[in-house]
């Protein structure tokens, strides 16, 4: 929307926006209401003061009044007095009323002649801010700066949290139900925490102050008052402020009272008292010649402040951390490194470590309202900041204890020759059928040894045809070792067991192409089975032949010894 603003349009503003009460009228009535009750004491003295001169002399004549001043001249001192202060109190109402008014044509003028105020501006309504293109500038406001949108006589008033504002003549806006429109769309938006980054001037990101000495004052007494506890009290007696005036005093009493005693007696001992009293008040008046002849120069300079007496320094907040600059050494920290924030009657404080801290003072902010906005968003990214780094750390450990965790569930290692057969199966096997059900040589073994007789290693290294099933074994000593009968399986369920590999095994090498041999793996299945075999055969006959050496045996007869 586009709008032409000219002076008298200006002006409407003035009249529209002028408070009713405000601090130059607050004090505007407390004078006039000081000047009221001294007018009325003065005409009350020159009631009193005029009856007594007409009862002092009742016919009013020159001869009758100098009668009367002769008799007493009290009411006429009473009169003149309370004559001068009438004048006074009417001159000095008169000077306050024409000072007024002289104040509110120069703001007058100064709004007028204004570079910004009048031209053709656009007044742009977006969703998230205000942005006013003039002549001269650009100004974005965002709604949340915004404090109250008001519909005035001749004007719509947009109040920013600055205490400034911007306005819409009514004679340009289009319809009745601008304002209700406006404050529909947008009026949820105004009396909440401003962005920064998109406040104009009300709340700006950065803070430029002359910084001094005494900044740190108010944190240092705290932080010492916390660390010395009840001790606390030594301090402060130690950093009374009058001790260099009054050392100085006392040195120098010393020194003279010294010196006229040595003078006196001849007494070389006083003399070097007085000496070393002199050298005493001198030092102290060197030292702390600001308590005796103040700021020599606006410039001046010593070892504790090596730049001025003041410092330029500049404070500035982001989302990353804190730009801080100060007679051009800049520190760029960021909000993790902040351990909080602290908070005095005259000032705030970042606090890094315990005896480094970035002091905001109050007098740099335009009003306790920003100074509050600044301070809480500083607060606010301290926290997100310890919270994020907390978080890191609760993670990470989490991650350590997850690790070990999975480690303790972990089953045990299996042997790499059992497992590659699971990874890379052989279908041979399976394939193969077998032509009649019958039980395995590892439920059987006897069975299968009659059947085939040892060979010398080159001979087990061929392959051997698969020996028939037997129905019935052939030694008894063998039938009582064997497991309990199997039931038959079917051709596929008799074809696992080749999957099984001996006890210990070879390790396999790896081959590109797998191509296990049927006939060969099972001989060595079976001539396994058969060294198993005779082992519980040879195990069975020493447990049997054991009890019979042992009935052959007589025992031995005790003798007395033993």
């Amino acid at each position: 929307m586009r709008v032409d603003i000219d002076k008298q349009d200006i002006a409407n503003a003035l009249a529209d926006t002028r408070k009713k009460f405000d601090r130059a009228k607050a004090g505007l009535i407390i004078s006039l209401s000081l000047l009221g009750v001294v007018f009325c004491a003065v005409v009350f003295g020159l009631w009193r003061a005029v009856t007594s001169i007409t009862a002092a002399a009742p016919i009013l004549s020159v001869d009758g009044v100098l009668g009367a001043f002769n008799e007493n001249p009290a009411p006429f001192y009473l009169f003149c007095a309370s004559a001068s202060f009438a004048v006074a109190a009417i001159l000095t109402t008169v000077a306050i009323f024409k000072a007024r008014r002289k104040r509110a044509a120069a703001h007058k003028e100064e709004a007028l002649n204004h570079s910004l105020g009048a031209g053709r501006f656009e007044f742009i309504f977006s969703a998230e801010k205000l942005t006013i293109m003039g002549p001269q500038a650009v100004k974005k406001i965002s709604w949340q700066n915004i404090t109250a949108i008001e519909k005035r006589k001749s004007t719509i008033v947009f109040r920013r949290k600055d205490g400034g504002y911007d306005f819409i003549p009514k004679n340009v806006i289009p319809n009745d139900n601008f304002y209700d429109l406006m404050m529909v769309k947008h009026g949820s938006l105004l009396n909440k925490a401003c962005p920064y980054e998109e406040a104009h001037l009300a709340k700006p990101l950065s803070v430029i102050y002359e910084a001094a000495r005494s900044d740190l004052d108010d944190y240092y007494a705290q932080y010492f008052k916390k660390r010395d506890g009840r001790l606390y009290f030594l301090r402060q007696i130690c950093g009374w402020k009058p001790w260099a005036p009054f050392l100085f005093l006392t040195f120098a009493a010393l020194a003279v009272a010294s010196g006229v005693v040595a003078f006196q007696t001849y007494s070389l001992v006083q003399a070097g008292v007085a000496i070393a009293a002199a050298l005493a008040a001198g030092a102290i008046f060197v030292t702390k010649s600001s308590y005796f002849r103040g700021p020599a120069s606006p410039f001046r300079k010593n070892a504790d402040w090596p730049y001025a007496q003041t410092d330029l320094t500049t404070v500035s907040l982001n989302k990353e951390g804190v730009f801080h600059a100060r007679h051009g050494a800049t520190d760029i920290i960021k909000w993790g490194a902040f351990s909080g924030y602290a908070e005095s009657k005259r000032f705030g404080y970042l606090v890094i470590a315990p005896k480094q801290v970035i002091a905001l003072p109050k007098r740099a902010f335009l009003n306790k309202a920003h100074f509050e906005d600044f301070t809480l968003y500083a607060k606010r990214s301290i926290t997100l900041a310890k919270k994020q780094k907390s978080d890191a750390e609760h993670g990470r450990m989490m991650r350590s204890l997850g690790d070990k965790e999975a480690q303790q569930q972990l089953p045990a290692p299996v042997p790499k020759a059992v497992t590659a057969p699971a990874q890379k199966p052989r279908p041979a096997p399976v394939a193969k059928p077998v032509a009649a059900p019958g039980p395995s040589p590892q439920a059987a073994p006897a069975q299968v040894k009659p059947q085939i007789t040892p060979a010398p290693k080159s001979a087990q290294a061929k392959p051997s045809p698969k020996p028939a099933p037997q129905t019935a074994p052939t030694k008894p000593a063998l039938v009582k070792l064997a497991q309990a009968p199997v039931k038959p399986r079917s051709a596929q369920q008799q074809a696992a067991p080749a999957h099984e590999e001996p006890d210990n095994p070879p390790a396999p090498k790896p081959v590109k192409k797998p191509a296990p041999k049927m006939p060969s793996e099972t001989a060595a299945i079976l001539n396994s089975a058969l060294k198993k075999a005779a082992q519980l055969e040879a195990k069975a006959k020493q447990q049997k032949a054991a009890p019979a050496h042992q009935a052959e045996t007589p025992p031995k007869k005790k003798t007395a010894a033993e």
